[in-house]
């Protein structure tokens, strides 16, 4: 079935949620082994898109493997981490409902939180850079040319901005300051660092409230949120995975999401900036229907 332009652009908008989404896990929880794994932080010119592998989980820890956090130091000594090493770059895939999207960027901490720049490939290919609150978007299927489109997300109360929340790594990983449990599987090899591989099982009404999301949308969600985290020694999250069983509503069945990615080139040298104003539109959708 043909979609109109209309259909296109509003997927386009729902894929903004997803992309959202994948880009806090990459910078807060994970899951699944079935992930790439991270390129080591001294190859800064790395090919992101190039195979990994990590070797098999081992119960028994190597006399390199990084100290075991526990599950009330799990959240203050990543988030530390991340924020001591102020920039990285950063792979995610998402899949939902049959399409799958990959995107690749950098980032880095302000004192406005992450700031960030990233292309996406797949069903719906897309530029997006996170700067100063504000996000700006480009893609064939918003209808703005060859325009950027500008959302402020600086309003909690709109989709949006619960985008912006969503991009906010200490935002999510203040649903893992208080985990129903952490459990260490073992410790692996990712692409050549040492890290502790973690199971983290959350509770869906604690990780809405860290998000300041409705409770409501609880009746979204599976009863548990289980994620998985590679961390090395410096405390630094080296790769991600997440498999998701959503409810669906009316009783039909549930949607499966995924997503998995790894960081890379921690304290690397990055350029963020706004574009030019004369390329910017906040025409949504190009007024088009």
């Amino acid at each position: 079935m043909r979609l109109t332009p209309l259909a296109r652009r509003l997927g386009t908008a729902a894929l903004v949620v997803t992309l959202g989404s994948g880009f806090a896990a990459c910078s807060s929880d994970s899951s699944d082994d079935s992930s790439s794994s991270a390129t080591d932080t001294s190859d800064s010119s790395s090919d992101s898109s190039a195979d990994t592998s990590s070797d098999e989980p081992s119960d028994e820890p190597s006399d390199d493997a990084p100290a075991e956090l526990s599950a009330a130091d799990f959240y203050p000594s990543v988030m530390e981490a991340l924020r001591d090493a102020e920039s990285f770059t950063f792979t995610t895939t998402t899949g939902a409902a049959g399409q799958t999207q990959a995107m690749e960027g950098e980032a880095e901490f302000s004192d406005d939180g992450i700031e960030m720049k990233a292309s996406s490939t797949g069903a719906q290919a897309m530029e997006v850079i996170l700067v100063d609150k504000v996000m700006y978007l480009k893609s064939a299927d918003l209808g703005t040319g060859e325009k950027w489109m500008k959302i402020d997300l600086s309003d909690p109360n709109s989709l949006f901005g619960m985008i912006g929340k969503a991009t906010d790594p200490e935002a999510t990983f203040k649903a893992l300051e208080a985990p129903k449990d952490l459990e260490l599987i073992g410790t692996e090899d990712v692409d050549g660092v040492a890290t502790n591989h973690y199971r983290i099982t959350l509770d869906p009404a604690q990780y809405l409230k860290a998000m300041e999301l409705p409770p409501a949308m609880a009746d979204m969600m599976p009863d548990e949120l289980v994620t998985e985290m590679w961390v090395d020694a410096d405390n630094l999250p080296r790769k991600f995975s997440q498999t998701t069983e959503m409810p669906a509503v009316g009783g039909g069945k549930p949607t499966t999401s995924t997503s998995e990615g790894t960081y890379a080139d921690f304290g690397t040298d990055v350029d963020i900036e706004a574009p030019p104003a004369d390329q910017v539109t906040e025409d949504m959708f190009g007024g088009a229907a």
